[in-house]
């Protein structure tokens, strides 16, 4: 596993509260393939760990979608 283990980070927009950051990697983290979720509330980021043979970025790119928030991949 550690040969599939990759990050992604993404910027959300319209993030309006903790409550919502701890919401969100609370849901993500129940997700297949995420290893380690963090949602930085005040600069609107999403960092995951996660296994890329259970999963992949457009797979996790629809389960940030899909919470609601306006997201982007942040190369690098």
């Amino acid at each position: 596993m550690e040969n599939n283990r990759k990050k992604i980070k993404f910027q959300l927009e319209e993030i309006t509260c903790t409550g919502c950051a701890e919401d969100m990697e609370n849901i993500l983290r129940d997700k297949d393939g995420i290893l380690d979720v963090s949602v930085n509330y005040a600069d609107g980021t999403v960092h995951i760990e996660y296994d890329s043979g259970v999963t992949d970025q457009k797979n996790l790119f629809s389960a940030v979608s899909k919470l609601g928030f306006k997201t982007k991949i942040i190369p690098g």
